[in-house]
């Protein structure tokens, strides 16, 4: 049992194991052929139960967050850290002229390749392979300037427009 202790480095689950092993053994015992020694055979049972515990323990722990930026903007709960009352009437935001001033100055901000596939894809709304045939590059990097570039305009905005 000094594998089971290893890997799993949880008394409670090492004996969970140990009895799983045993019960699996003499449930199984009628179809032990004895083509390896019983010894060999009983070592094998646990190694199965330690792999299956791992798995069950990994299924229980609550996955990654494949977004780090999302506990910058949202907390645990899944809310909004910061007030949003600026977008709730989002016709007048979209009206106001300030507010397109202010993206277009943040626009500016971004490095050019960035601007302009942000630009193609979310104001003249065209797809990826036409993006990428305009601007000459791969759809894996016009997804890493999207992405670059939403970022850049979420901060961007939120320091010289809704923070205002």
């Amino acid at each position: 049992m000094k594998v089971a202790r290893l890997r799993l480095g949880n008394d409670d689950l090492v004996q969970e194991v140990v009895q799983e092993t045993l019960e699996a053994a003499l449930r199984a015992r009628s179809r032990f052929a004895r083509r390896s020694s019983l010894r060999t055979w009983l070592v094998g049972i646990p190694k199965h139960k330690v792999a299956d515990a791992l798995r069950a323990r990994s299924r229980r722990t609550a996955p990654r967050d494949p977004d780090p930026t999302r506990a910058l903007f949202f907390d645990a709960d899944g809310h909004w850290r910061r007030d949003l009352s600026a977008w709730s009437d989002p016709s007048r935001v979209l009206t106001d002229r300030q507010f397109f001033a202010v993206l277009e100055r943040c626009l500016e901000r971004l490095p050019k390749l960035t601007a302009q596939a942000f630009v193609l894809r979310e104001v003249f709304e065209q797809t990826t392979p036409e993006i990428c045939r305009e601007l000459a590059i791969t759809p894996n990097y016009l997804g890493v300037l999207l992405y670059r570039a939403r970022l850049a305009l979420r901060r961007c905005l939120e320091l010289h427009w809704f923070e205002t």
